[in-house]
């Protein structure tokens, strides 16, 4: 048995059907997706910087050397 799936799409966030004119279910899947992302832009800023400050390090150390 095949049933109509067309004109709907999913919350980016839990995955709920929605229509297609929607990118989230709620304004709290919203916020939460919003918060997710922001934590991973955290994240890897900051992995970012530790390789950063770890190559300047072991670059520093062969100049003295």
């Amino acid at each position: 048995m095949v049933s109509d799936v067309t004109g709907h799409d999913h919350c980016r966030y839990c995955g709920d059907a929605i229509p297609e004119d929607q990118a989230y279910c709620s304004v709290e899947c919203y916020n939460k997706d919003h918060e997710r992302m922001r934590k991973e832009r955290n994240t890897e800023i900051a992995w970012a910087a530790v390789t950063t400050i770890a190559v300047i390090g072991i670059l520093a150390i062969g100049l003295l050397l």
